[in-house]
């Protein structure tokens, strides 16, 4: 098949939803499928055209800085690169991953002769809201999120099917679109080859400057309100009276990295934190491996945690609020790695317990991996999605 993958977001940039269509893309290209991808050039040395790992990688040179102004260039840019790919390939399948430029191609008449899939990776109008921490009913921000739902509904409306990421998902897209009949399961994945266990996780403690006699927590979360990186760092307090040589491992950025800097500052444990900035992915399985445990304190919106499964790949215990997709990921795996509600008091009780269930379960390391190998493999999700692509002309 000849696939054309639709998203704004792509490589070099390997976040949530872009490590999943770059997994996807490159497993399915090592299977025989002639794979392109259509995304926006984000830097401006980022060339229009390359091809990575036998993907064909094609970016629309888009205008950012005013929102209005990057809106209609995406969608324009979109449209363009489109025609210009359709003129010269006949594509079996376009699947819509972002909704920003996958309006840019559905504008286009060519887009039309093609069977077409979405992926839902969460409520876009709710994500502006919450993330924007929005209270007030007149405030611009609703009326970005009811653009930001009307589109990415359009989206879904004009596919035969919508690929959701968990049980939780199916919800989110019955609540935004009152029919859940073109839905199909399938979670992300994981790299079972760079996600793994440590042979020696003293030496990977060593190598990324961690104290080997020590505790250490990690969390790899953007720095955002929903995220509740916050309501961790609230808890170390707590955590530091029963455990005080506990050290916890911020990974990423985002808007309120300074912020939070300062609030460690001021609950006088700034030496308990490290904050490390974007995790390259090279380097991402190394501070799996280090962790003793890792934290998901998601407040809201946990559509489906890529950390979550990588961390337990490499053997470590994932705990989560429950909430969205962790109460399924982590709950089934133990439900007592779930945290009963997001605040420093939920946090800090249950990583305690967590510390004491490690140390009485020594084979919770090598369930965790076993875990991820039985439900999150990419062969086995690959062949879901190979079907779902050939349902299209059933």
């Amino acid at each position: 098949m000849r696939i054309l993958m639709i998203t704004n977001l792509f490589y070099p940039r390997l976040g949530g939803s872009e490590q999943v269509v770059f997994e996807s893309s490159r497993r399915l290209a090592l299977r025989g499928h002639e794979v392109h991808v259509l995304t926006e050039r984000m830097q401006p040395e980022w060339p229009l055209y390359e091809q990575v790992e036998s993907i064909h990688i094609h970016r629309c040179p888009v205008r950012f800085g005013n929102p209005v102004v990057r809106f209609g260039s995406g969608v324009l840019q979109a449209a363009r690169v489109f025609k210009d790919l359709i003129a010269e390939y006949d594509f079996d399948v376009l699947h819509f991953h972002l909704t920003l430029t996958a309006i840019g191609v559905l504008l286009c008449h060519e887009s039309k002769r093609v069977g077409r899939i979405a992926s839902f990776y969460g409520p876009w109008d709710e994500e502006e809201l919450v993330e924007k921490e929005v209270t007030d009913a007149w405030q611009p921000h609703h009326i970005k999120a009811a653009i930001f739902r009307f589109l990415q509904r359009y989206v879904l409306q004009h596919s035969a099917r919508t690929i959701i990421l968990s049980d939780y998902s199916l919800t989110q897209v019955h609540h935004l679109m009152e029919t859940t009949e073109s839905c199909v399961k399938i979670p992300g994945g994981v790299d079972l080859n760079r996600f793994h266990p440590a042979p020696d996780r003293d030496e990977v403690k060593k190598r990324l400057d961690l104290p080997c006699n020590q505790p250490v927590l990690l969390t790899v979360r953007r720095l955002v309100p929903r995220m509740g990186v916050d309501t961790l760092i609230e808890a170390m307090p707590l955590l530091l009276d029963r455990k005080p040589d506990l050290i916890l491992v911020v990974g990423s950025d985002g808007p309120l990295r300074l912020t939070l800097e300062k609030r460690t500052e001021t609950l006088g444990i700034r030496d308990h934190i490290r904050f490390t900035g974007f995790i390259s992915y090279e380097d991402l399985p190394l501070y799996y491996q280090a962790a003793d445990l890792f934290v998901m304190p998601t407040k809201a919106l946990e559509g489906f945690g890529l950390p979550t499964i990588e961390s337990m790949a490499c053997g470590t215990p994932t705990l989560g609020t429950d909430i969205g997709s962790n109460t399924e990921i982590i709950g089934e795996f133990d439900p007592r790695l779930l945290i009963p509600e997001a605040t420093p008091e939920g946090i800090s009780k249950t990583v305690l317990s967590a510390f004491d269930l490690c140390a009485s379960d020594d084979r919770i390391r090598t369930r965790c991996r076993q875990y991820v190998e039985e439900r999150f493999n990419w062969d086995h999700l690959i062949d879901t999605l190979e079907e779902t692509y050939r349902s299209l002309k059933d």
